[in-house]
C-alpha cells in the first residue's frame, strides 16, 4: 500500500510560479500598446461624421435664414432693440411687418431685440390686464412662452408675426397651431408653458413691468438703447421719418458708436 497518497497533489501544490522571459513581457506590452491605439483611431473615426455634418449644418443654413448669420464677434456689443405692442392691436401688425420684421432682416447680426407687451399690473393683486381684454393677455402669453423657448428672433420673430397677422383670432388654438407648425414651434411646449402655473404669467408680468418702467403706453413703441425711437401709430418722436431706412441707419450708427 502507498504510504503516502497525497504525495502527488502535493508536487503539484507546490510547483515553482513561472516568471514570463523579457521577451514575454516585452510582447505583452507591445499588444496592449496595439491595442490602444486602436482603440483611439476608431473613436476618432466615430467623431468624424459629427464633425463634418456639424460644419456642413453651418454652411447650408447660411442660404435659408430669414435673417442674416449671425457670426461671433469677440468683445462687441449689440444695439438694444425693442418694440412695445399689444398683440390684438392693428397698429402691432403694421408695425412689426413694415418696420421690426424687415429691419431684422438686416441687422439682426447687430442688434438685442425684444418684444414687449403694454398691460397694467394690479399692485394689490398683481393681476394684470390688458386693454382687448383675457384674450389680448393670452396672446401675449403665448408670444413671451415662445420666446423663452426659441430665443433666435428668426423662430420667436417669425411666430409673433404670423400670429399678429391674424391678430383677430388671437389665441385661437387653430392660430396657434398653424404658426408653430410654420415656423418650427412645439405647440406641445407652448401649450405646457402657458400650463404651468405661475410660469406664463410671471413672463406676462414682468414684460408689462419694463414696459410701464419705460413710461410706453401705446403699441407699437419702437425703442433703440432704451430710448424711443417712434410711435408708430402716431408718428411721434419718430427719428429719420419713422421710416424703415431710418430705422436700419440709426442702429447701424448707434452699433458703430457702440464698437468704435
Amino acid at each position: 500500500m502507498d504510504k503516502n497518497p497525497q504525495t502527488s497533489h502535493d508536487d503539484e501544490s507546490i510547483q515553482p510560479k513561472w516568471h514570463p522571459s523579457y521577451r514575454d513581457r516585452t510582447l505583452r506590452r507591445l499588444c496592449v500598446a496595439v491595442c490602444l491605439l486602436l482603440a483611439i483611431w476608431t473613436f476618432a473615426r466615430s467623431l468624424l461624421p459629427y464633425l463634418s455634418a456639424c460644419h456642413h449644418s453651418d454652411r447650408q443654413r447660411v442660404a435659408g435664414d430669414e435673417f442674416p448669420q449671425i457670426s461671433i464677434r469677440n468683445n462687441t456689443r449689440r444695439v438694444s432693440f425693442e418694440a412695445h405692442i399689444m398683440s390684438k392691436c392693428p397698429d402691432a401688425k403694421a408695425c412689426l411687418q413694415e418696420l421690426v420684421v424687415p429691419a431684422m432682416e438686416k441687422v439682426s447680426d447687430k442688434v438685442d431685440f425684444e418684444l414687449r407687451y403694454i398691460g397694467s399690473v394690479d399692485p394689490n393683486s398683481d393681476a394684470i390686464s390688458c386693454m382687448h381684454g383675457p384674450p389680448e393677455c393670452l396672446g401675449n402669453m403665448i408670444l413671451l412662452c415662445a420666446a423663452q423657448l426659441y430665443p433666435d428672433p428668426k423662430l420667436s420673430l417669425g411666430f409673433a408675426n404670423c400670429m399678429i397677422n391674424d391678430y383677430h383670432d388671437i389665441p385661437s388654438r387653430d392660430l396657434v397651431e398653424s404658426c408653430a407648425m410654420e415656423h418650427g414651434i412645439d405647440f406641445k411646449k407652448i401649450n405646457g408653458c402657458i400650463s404651468e402655473e405661475g410660469k406664463a404669467q410671471g413672463l406676462l408680468k414682468d414684460s408689462v413691468e419694463r414696459s410701464a418702467e419705460a413710461n410706453v403706453s401705446t403699441s407699437c413703441t419702437i425703442r433703440l438703447e432704451g430710448k424711443t425711437w417712434c410711435v408708430t401709430d402716431t408718428k411721434k418722436d419718430c427719428n429719420d421719418g419713422g421710416n424703415l431706412d431710418g430705422l436700419i441707419k440709426d442702429v447701424e450708427s448707434a452699433y458703430e458708436d457702440l464698437n468704435s
